[in-house]
C-alpha cells in the first residue's frame, strides 16, 4: 500500500502489547526465510524478529516492557551474575549455591554444545535425514538448556525452603511436629528438583551423541564435550537426590525413588562410554589421514 502511493516503509510500531508467542514464531519465520536456524536462544529470535519487522527503527521495543508473557526468569538469580562472579560465589563458606546447582550448570552447557554443533551444520548436513534430525537436535536442546538453566537457581531455592523449615520453631509438641513436617516437605522438593536436573542432562546427552554423529566431523569435539560435561549434570542431580533421601521418613517415596536413580544412571553410563568410544576412535582415524 505504501510502495502504491511512492512511499517506503522505514520503520513500525506495536501499539500495546504483543502476545509472546506471536513475536516468537514471527523470529522463527524470518530466520527461516533467511536460511538460518530457528532453534537458537529465545532472546535471538525475538531480536531478528525486532529487526525485520522494523519494530525499533520508529522507536525504542523494549521486550521487557512491550512482550506479554515472556519465559519465566529470576531476576538477579545466579544466571544473571558473570561467570567469575558465580564461580567465586560457589567458592564462598555457604551451602549454597551447590552441587545441584553446578550439575544443572553442566546440564545446560551440554544442552548448548549440542544445539551449537547442530547448527553449525544446518544446510551442510550428509542427508536430509541427517538434516532433520540435527535441526530436532537443536530444538531439544534449546529447550532443555533453557530449563536447565532456570534449575541453576531453583536448587537454591530448594535447598532454602528446607533450612527454612529447620528455623521453625520447636517449643510445643504442635510446633515440633508442624516443623517435621515441613522439613519432610521442603526434602521431598529437594529431592524433586536435581531428579528433574538429572532427567534434563540426560536428554542433553542424546542430543549431544546426535549430534556428534550427524555434525560436522570437525566440531566432533565440542559434541563430546557436550556428552561428557552433560553426565556430570547426569549424576550431579543424581547424587544430590541420594544425599536427601536419607532423611526422608517416608519409606515408600525413598523405595520408589532408589531404583529410579539406579536406571536413569545406569542409562547416563552406558550412554557416556558409547559415545566416548565412537568419538575416539573417530578422533583417531581423522588422526592418521
Amino acid at each position: 500500500m505504501a510502495a502504491a502511493r511512492g512511499l517506503v516503509v522505514t520503520g513500525s510500531e506495536i501499539v500495546g502489547l504483543v502476545p509472546f508467542q506471536a513475536l516468537y514464531q514471527a523470529g522463527r519465520a524470518y530466520l527461516e526465510a533467511q536460511g538460518k536456524s530457528a532453534f537458537v536462544p529465545v532472546n535471538d529470535v525475538l531480536q531478528a524478529a525486532i529487526f525485520s519487522m522494523g519494530l525499533a527503527d520508529v522507536a525504542p521495543f523494549e521486550p521487557d516492557k512491550k512482550v506479554l508473557g515472556l519465559p519465566k526468569a529470576y531476576a538477579n538469580g545466579l544466571m544473571d551474575m558473570r561467570c567469575r562472579d558465580l564461580v567465586d560465589e560457589v567458592s564462598r563458606g555457604t551451602p549454597a549455591p551447590g552441587g545441584g546447582s553446578i550439575a544443572a550448570l553442566a546440564g545446560s552447557l551440554g544442552a548448548a554444545l549440542a544445539s551449537m554443533v547442530a547448527n553449525l551444520t544446518q544446510g551442510k548436513a550428509e542427508s536430509e535425514v541427517a538434516e532433520r534430525e540435527l535441526l530436532a537436535a537443536a530444538e531439544k536442546a534449546q529447550r532443555v538448556k533453557d530449563a536447565l538453566m532456570l534449575a541453576v537457581d531453583e536448587d537454591t531455592f530448594a535447598f532454602s525452603a528446607y533450612m527454612d523449615a529447620r528455623r521453625l520453631p520447636a517449643g510445643s509438641a504442635e510446633e515440633k511436629a508442624g516443623r517435621a513436617a515441613k522439613m519432610q516437605e521442603g526434602l521431598k522438593h529437594a529431592v524433586e528438583v536435581p531428579l528433574r536436573t538429572a532427567r534434563l542432562s540426560y536428554e542433553a546427552m542424546e542430543t549431544a551423541e546426535m549430534t556428534m554423529q550427524h555434525g560436522n566431523p570437525n566440531s566432533i569435539t565440542d559434541a563430546m564435550v557436550g556428552v561428557t560435561i552433560a553426565s556430570a549434570g547426569v549424576r550431579g542431580g543424581i547424587w544430590n537426590v541420594l544425599i536427601n533421601l536419607k532423611d526422608i521418613a517416608d519409606a515408600a517415596y525413598v523405595a520408589e525413588m532408589r531404583p529410579v536413580c539406579a536406571r536413569l544412571l545406569a542409562q547416563a553410563d552406558a550412554l557416556l562410554a558409547r559415545a566416548s568410544s565412537e568419538g575416539s576412535a573417530r578422533l583417531e582415524a581423522m588422526l592418521r589421514k
